[in-house]
């Protein structure tokens, strides 16, 4: 029953507000689920692909934002992202013992929270945006897909910043492009996962609780009535993640 109320409550919020339905759930699972990190992986990867198409479904009913071209390369890049991503999470995980290897992911979630947190909140009013070209999309992707595949938890944060920053991108280009990073990342790792897994789901039951809540918030966060009130919650989600990720990196140094 747990897994269904951290679902539901972290789709809803990340949804709504664009951050992403894992980037509370990821640090979430490692806090209060007793399962190992590779499963934890897992579950974040297929809650945050669930939450991330029904956003895509509401998304596609709109003149899409970006160009063609564009959302090409970064689909791309993002997909390459997401296969190379799991390859290296699951050499991450053979290579360290559990607690080990949670420490370092929460580390690093930590800062590619943080440094999003940090832009939002104080640096983009004082860092001249680079307006650079849409062709760097492709790196961007990659570099995206890469980080939310290696630590499952969809990437939106970072997607949105390096859109802002890199590209000057309006608020509706910077959300579209960081929706397609974490269903083209997430896509690609979830495969890659289930072949290297023979195609084989772990913690079913688990699964079971978890993707209805993903699905049933991301579904709420979408209707009018509950939209506005999912969105105010950005800045709140953000400290929320950290928060739990600094408690998770430090129980795991005890």
């Amino acid at each position: 029953m747990i897994y269904l109320l951290l679902g539901a409550v972290s789709a809803f919020f990340g949804a709504g507000d664009g951050l992403g339905a894992t980037t509370l759930l990821r640090p979430l699972l490692d806090a209060v689920s007793p399962l190992p990190p590779a499963t934890v992986a897992a579950l974040a990867t297929m809650a945050t692909l669930c939450a991330a198409l029904v956003g895509a479904f509401f998304a596609l009913g709109r003149p899409l934002p970006l160009p063609q071209e564009e959302l090409v390369l970064l689909a791309v890049g993002a997909l390459l992202g997401g296969v190379l991503g799991d390859l290296a999470q699951a050499r991450f995980f053979a290579a360290l013992a559990p607690e080990r290897a949670r420490l370092m992911q929460n580390a690093l979630l930590f800062t590619l929270i943080a440094l999003p947190s940090l832009y939002f909140s104080q640096l983009a009013r004082t860092i001249q945006p680079l307006a650079l070209s849409r062709v760097f999309s492709f790196p961007v992707g990659l570099f995206a897909g890469l980080t939310a595949s290696f630590l499952a938890f969809g990437g939106e944060p970072l997607t949105l910043m390096l859109y802002f920053l890199l590209f000057d991108a309006d608020d509706d280009e910077a959300a579209f492009a960081a929706l397609s990073v974490t269903v083209c990342a997430m896509s690609g790792k979830l495969i890659t996962l289930l072949i290297r897994q023979r195609f084989t789901l772990p913690a079913a039951d688990a699964l079971l609780w978890l993707l209805p809540g993903a699905l049933g918030g991301a579904l709420l966060a979408m209707l009018p009535g509950f939209a506005r009130s999912a969105q105010r919650s950005g800045q709140l989600l953000l400290r929320l993640s950290l928060f739990t990720a600094v408690l998770n990196v430090a129980a795991a140094m005890v």
